[in-house]
Order: structure tokens, then sequence, then C-alpha cells
């Protein structure tokens, strides 16, 4: 038979399962200040979805809130299934929160007490998901094939908002005397079609067919996982950063020139797991990548303070890119080479920026800037893209036309050396080189505005 197990709605039940005893209090789900599920207790509260954060506290003064990334609910909806996947290979997700799978009632029944939740069994797909949305949590419903249409005839029309009926099409057939999805199954599709729009599509198969019987198998996921287990539980945080230094560099090697965007990271405590997930802006490739990743994802599980005893760093669905080839060689291995210098030196190479070409200062005209920041951590950004970021950041004296008879600087790229004659670091602007430049500028100034008193003087 086919099993739909009903997990929905998934952030409520990620929370009441991570502490059993929240199912006896109120609970709700926020997302941008606003209520996105809530928990029975909290619904007698008068709770509704939708309502404000500030207005769900007045009602409730010891009200539970809990929150929960993108990230983390797609990584916990794929260890579910990796989960279910142990007790039969056909396992089919039907969206986030729902799941179907090919057992028999025993293991129904073992799945619904196992999880606390409801289940349907049924024949086909179809029958089997509405079966789950009636029973109640712990309890299984089994629907045979010479009883679907009786159960369809008696099921009341408030189930089938769980599978696409929205209230206010549940109000207008309310209006009209439909009380159950019987009475709903004997419209014709046209009639169904032209009254609900594409919800009438929708619940077509569950009304009137046609219902699947087959489920495909259960495709994992392909991951990169790399753990460390501690001999003793360790606090301090220089410990933490070198094995997050020491995985980080085998998954660069396991990736083998893949690369992966959602990064997990689960840190095993004695009171339990904490776990995490970032989803990367940039791809994660390198070593130093999935450091910074994984450190942010260790301040995301609130690990930082406890003892851990074994850290596990999971990358999902590594795939490999393709790259078009340039048509200019010899910038891709400039770039190759400046990236493998950085790598190895990250604070040895310098760049030579424009501040002002038109100053006369030396201090203000140019200055070397160095590729990472003062603490040695890399920007967030690419090195030849932050380049680019630094000429958009040229003041606008310096992006400004000329004026007439004046001409810029001329000065090649290959001939600005790559690091600072007397010093690797750019000067201070309290710097005595600075000092001597202004007092220079100074001096050439007073002697230029004597020579104009000496000469206007005389037309006096």
């Amino acid at each position: 038979m086919i099993a739909a197990l009903n997990f929905s709605p998934f952030p409520l039940y990620l929370a009441e399962r991570a502490e059993p005893s929240r199912k006896r209090v109120p609970l709700v789900v926020v997302e941008e200040q606003r209520v996105v599920h809530a928990n029975v207790p909290a619904r007698r509260h008068g709770i509704t979805a939708g309502m404000r954060l500030d207005g769900a506290r007045m009602r409730v003064s010891h009200l539970e809130v809990v929150r929960y990334t993108e990230p983390d609910l797609e990584h916990a909806w794929g260890s579910l299934l990796r989960e279910l996947n142990d007790y039969t290979p056909w396992v089919e997700a039907n969206g986030r929160g729902r799941a179907l799978a090919r057992l028999d009632a025993q293991e129904g029944l073992e799945l619904a007490r196992h999880y606390d939740i409801p289940v349907g069994l049924a024949d086909d797909c179809e029958t089997a998901e509405l079966a789950s949305l009636s029973a109640r949590p712990g309890c299984t419903r089994e629907v045979s094939s010479l009883t679907t249409a009786a159960f369809i005839d008696r099921l009341p029309l408030r189930f089938l908002k769980g599978v696409g009926l929205s209230e206010a099409n549940y109000t207008r057939l309310q209006w009209l005397g439909v009380a159950t999805a019987g009475d709903l199954a004997r419209w014709s599709a046209p009639q169904l079609r032209t009254y609900l729009g594409d919800e009438g599509n929708a619940l077509l198969p569950f009304l009137q067919g046609p219902r699947r019987t087959e489920l495909r198998p259960f495709q994992q996921p392909e991951t990169v996982e790399r753990s460390l287990t501690f001999t003793e539980p360790v606090l301090e945080p220089h410990e933490l950063l070198t094995a997050l230094e020491r995985l980080s560099v085998e998954l660069e090697r396991a990736l083998d020139g893949r690369v992966a965007r959602r990064l997990t990271l689960t840190a095993t405590t004695p009171g339990g797991k904490r776990r995490a997930s970032r989803l990367a802006k940039r791809p994660l490739q390198q070593a130093r990548q999935i450091r910074q990743q994984a450190l942010f994802a260790l301040h995301d599980s609130q690990a930082e303070g406890r003892p851990i005893e074994r850290l596990t760093v999971e990358l999902a669905a590594p795939t490999r890119v393709g790259q078009q080839e340039s048509l200019w060689p010899q910038r891709e291995r400039r770039h190759r080479a400046l990236r493998a210098a950085l790598e190895r030196f990250p604070a040895s190479q310098r760049r030579f920026v424009w501040r002002d070409p038109y100053a006369q200062a030396a201090d203000l005209a140019w200055r070397w800037e160095g590729y990472v920041d003062e603490n040695g951590a890399y920007a967030g950004a690419d090195a030849v893209e932050r380049g680019d970021a630094l000429r958009e950041q040229r003041p606008a004296s310096a992006r400004s036309a000329p004026s007439a008879g004046a001409e810029a600087p001329a000065v090649s790229a290959a001939a600005v050396p790559l690091f600072d004659p007397e010093s690797l670091a750019p000067a201070a602007p309290g710097s005595q080189d600075g000092r001597d430049g202004a007092r220079q500028s100074r001096g050439e100034n007073d002697k230029r505005g004597e020579g104009e008193g000496l000469l206007f003087g005389g037309l006096h």
C-alpha cells in the first residue's frame, strides 16, 4: 500500500520534535516579525497565521517563538527523507512536509508512532494524502479501494484546504451549501475549473481522478562530509579554528574541483547536537571559503562556549561547473598567479591606487593598498574583483574629465612596482613621509605666492 506521511507544518514539527515539552505550551513560528504557524495551544488563545508578533505576545505573555532559516529547513527535510529511505527504497517527497512511501499497515503504524504524525494508507497517492489529513497524530487511517468512494463522499470539505483549496473559495462553497468532498465531486470538471479556477485543476485528481498508484525510487543526493572527534571536549576558540582549518582542507581535496553552495555544521555536545546551515552566495571550492562559512555556521549553531566532542562539516550536492575559455589567456594566468601568491603570503601583495591624480601632495595623489585587511583575513570578494571595486570607489575628482590644457599623468601598469621600495605596509596619513611631502608642497606654494606678489606689486 501507499502511505502518506504528513509532517506539515514542517517548521512547527521540527520545533516540537526538538523539545517535546513545547507541544503543551503556546508556540509560534515567526518570519519577518509575523506569525507563520501556530500550534494548538497558541490557537486557543486567538493567535492565527499572519498576526504580528507584538500582537501575539499581548495575547500570551509566555509565548514560545522559534525561527528557522531556509538552509536549516532544507537540510532537516533532506535528513528526514534519508531516514525514511532506511525503511523502504520507495520514498517520494510531495512538497516539504509531505512524503509518500510504499509500506504495509504495520510499518505505517510504526512510523506514525515513532514520528508522532498522522499517516494515511490507500492504494493510490491522492486518497492516501486525504486520509493522512483526516487522521490524528500518532495514528493511521486506512482506506481500501472498495471504500474510496464512500470515504470521499463523507469527508468534510475543510480537509480539502490541505490539498489546494483556499480559504476564500472554501467560504464561497459553504455559501452554496457544499459541505463534503463528495458534494464537490459531483460537479463536472468544467464546472470545477470555471468556479474555482486553478484550484479546480489541483482538486480534480483527488475528487475524480486519474489517481497515481506508482512511486519513484528515492534518489539520495550526493554529499561530501568530514568529521573530527576530539579526545577531550573542546572549549577554546583557537582549538576550534584549528579543527575547522583541518576539515576545510580535507573537504577541498574531497571536492576535487567541484563546487557546493550549502554547508551544514553539526557540533556534538554532552547535551545533544547543535546544527546550523549556511547557503553561500559564492560557490564553495577553496579551503578558505569553506572555513569562513563554517565559522559563520558555528556561530549560528550557538555551540560556542559549550564543550564540543565532535565537529562535522557537510557540503550538499557538489557539482562540477563548466568554464568558458577566455580570449585573453595571459590575463587569466596573471590572475591565477596572483591568487596563488595570496594563498601562501596573504599580506605580501600591494597594489598602486590613484586617489587624486591632480593633487600636488604625493600622499594625496596615490597610495599603496593591500589585498587583505589589517587583521590578515580575506575580504568577501575575489582578489581580481576587489580591484574592480577599488577602481569604482575612486574619488569623483579622479574620474572627472580634465580641464582644457591639463593632461592626466600617463602611468603604465608595467611601470608601477608591485611592492613599496621603502616598506610593504602603506604609509599612514600621519607618518614622517607624509609630513615631509606636505611640508615640501607648502614650501613650493609659498615661493609661488611670493613671486606672484612681486609681479603684481610692480603693476601697482
